[in-house]
């Protein structure tokens, strides 16, 4: 972890959900080199076939687990919980878990997230609701169920993952957008509804970053006799840096956004310049 993340998280306690791989997996580590106690949370099994996997089958909660034994073996706090964002008892057990094991929680991260590519036409009904709900069920139920913990620690911050699909329309994942969309919505009139009592409550909006959801999207929209290399370098040229992000680029928003005594109710970007205006 590079010294932009240094910031000084100990004595705290840190849950992402979506922790096991990706961007998730960088946060997690990102709070525990700051000394944070961390839960990666994350699920070896989804609802349903609607996603970037294509499979139901999963490894997220396994690569989780490898993590923890990673990041303990360096001396870190980590540890690993089996969770399906979308499923309600499953999200009440992992944060009974936190009451009952750590006793507090100061940050939440909810890093979670599926695509599908489908144009509107040919969309089942069944493949919008569960990428909609993929998005942003569990953001609606980890954060419900966090309110209590963050209050009875005095404070703290939720930190949702948005996207660049977010702030900007994409052919062929509107599910995607509009329940990514809906995280922005939820995240500010969550903040507004907690802010008296040292609740922040933000949103980060990735990018490009060379992710198993990217690979899948570049594979979807690779064009005849483009080869794979050629695709990623037209996605760069959306880009205004010209540079793809990384997961500690987001890592280091999310660490910040956890400490930031005065932000809330935003929805930040990290796209080198694809959403702004």
């Amino acid at each position: 972890m590079t010294k932009e993340h240094d910031t000084n998280a100990t004595g705290q306690v840190a849950l992402v959900i979506g922790g096991g791989r990706g961007i998730g997996a960088a946060v997690v580590e990102a709070f525990a080199r700051c000394g944070a106690q961390v839960v990666a949370a994350d699920t070896d099994r989804l609802p349903s076939t609607f996603n970037h996997y294509r499979s139901t089958a999963v490894t997220g909660f396994t690569e989780a687990r490898e993590l923890a034994a990673k990041l303990t073996a360096d001396g870190l706090d980590v540890s690993a919980a089996e969770v399906d964002a979308t499923n309600e008892d499953a999200v009440r057990r992992l944060y009974q878990e936190i009451a009952d094991g750590p006793g507090r929680l100061d940050t939440v991260v909810n890093a979670f997230g599926v695509t599908h590519v489908s144009p509107v036409e040919r969309m089942e009904l069944a493949e919008f609701r569960h990428v909609v709900s993929g998005n942003l069920d569990g953001v609606f139920l980890s954060s419900r169920e966090a309110l209590p913990l963050l209050r009875a620690s005095g404070g703290g911050s939720i930190v949702n993952f948005s996207s660049v699909s977010g702030r900007s329309g994409f052919a062929k994942v509107s599910h995607y957008c509009a329940a990514k969309f809906g995280v922005v919505g939820f995240t500010a009139a969550l903040a507004q509804e907690v802010a008296k009592e040292n609740i922040r409550v933000n949103a980060v909006c990735p990018g490009i970053v060379r992710s198993n959801m990217w690979r899948y999207l570049l594979s979807e929209f690779v064009r005849p006799g483009e080869t794979e290399d050629e695709c990623w370098e037209r996605m760069r040229t959306m880009v205004p840096q010209r540079e793809f992000q990384t997961p500690d680029d987001i890592a280091g928003l999310v660490l910040y956004l956890a400490s930031a005594r005065r932000v809330t109710g935003q929805a930040i970007s990290v796209d080198g310049g694809m959403s702004a205006p």
